[in-house]
């Protein structure tokens, strides 16, 4: 596996946590456990792990702040998350993703197909959508600094997946992007497609006329930034 690969677990079944424990450590990965909220954020913010295994369900908390936690961190807002649930309908499904989750697993959850994701996320941290300051025109996207400004002034305050967004748009002009192309880059996931569309509509209501305009949803196809 190359450089061992830290995974901080939160979840407060001791049950749940011992087999996964047992299974990552045994694929070679470094295993950091916590029982709740504030434990876990605590181990997050110190230890960096690579990636956290979380519980949506926890004692002193939910799981999806916890996740909004992660993805608000100055510096590591990119560590993929999986959630584990007990309740697997679409909507708990979506309000995980939109709380930044990277996956989603309903428990009882088999080791092997954690490993299995868990492997597959880290090795598409690195490959992300385009480093650096991308321009359109009069509007420049800096996803490494993340600020967005248009004619020089510094948009109004974007959440990070807002930002990766736009600068991902622009980036791929003027080519459409499919929703699930979108989701697999900036999510890392191939499921809930309305997510794209919801962040989509948060993102223009908080863009100047000019640029919202040019975000242009093509029936079919998917988004694309024109201009």
């Amino acid at each position: 596996m190359g450089e061992q690969k830290t995974v901080l677990m939160v979840e407060d079944d001791a049950g749940v946590r011992a087999p996964l424990r047992a299974a990552f450590e045994a694929a070679g990965y470094r295993v950091l456990e916590a029982d709740g909220i504030a434990v876990g954020l605590n181990e997050f913010r110190t230890k960096e792990p690579d990636l956290v295994v979380l519980d949506v369900e926890l004692p002193d908390g939910t799981g999806l702040d916890a996740c909004r936690s992660i993805r608000a961190h100055k510096t590591l807002s990119k560590t993929p998350v999986i959630m584990l649930t007990g309740r697997g309908g679409l909507e708990q499904k979506g309000e995980g993703f939109e709380a930044g989750a990277d996956h989603y697993l309903v428990k009882p959850v088999h080791p092997k197909e954690l490993l299995l994701w868990a492997g597959s996320l880290l090795r598409r941290t690195g490959e992300d959508a385009g480093a650096g300051a991308v321009t359109a025109g009069e509007l420049s996207v800096d996803r490494e600094a993340m600020v967005a400004r248009f004619k020089g002034e510094p948009l109004p305050k974007l959440t990070v997946k807002e930002l990766e967004l736009l600068h991902f748009l622009v980036l791929k002009r003027p080519a459409v992007v499919s929703r699930k192309h979108i989701l697999s880059k900036l999510w890392r996931t191939v499921a809930v497609d309305h997510v794209v569309d919801t962040h989509i509509a948060n993102l223009r209501k908080k863009l100047p006329a000019e640029v919202s305009d040019r975000i242009q949803n093509v029936p079919g196809k998917g988004f694309r930034y024109f201009g």
